[in-house]
């Protein structure tokens, strides 16, 4: 089992996003718009070929209101 960031199997060539979708069971448009949104996916590559896919954010993920930088 390894964990890589959802970049990173793009740009390794271990597939294309088409098929990092059906393998997640997402659209395709799913994983585009995680890319382009720089999203921070990291993907769970199992010994039996499965992969899982987990974005990892900040606990509040959004900022209050009033907590905002001017």
């Amino acid at each position: 089992m390894k964990t890589i960031p959802l970049t990173e199997y793009l740009d390794d060539k271990h597939g294309t996003q088409a098929e990092l979708a059906e393998k997640l069971g997402v659209n395709q448009s799913a994983i585009s718009q995680m890319v382009r949104a720089k999203r921070n996916i990291q993907l769970t590559i199992h010994d039996d070929g499965r992969i899982e896919a987990n974005e990892v954010r900040p606990v509040p993920a959004r900022p209050k209101s009033g907590d905002r930088a001017a």
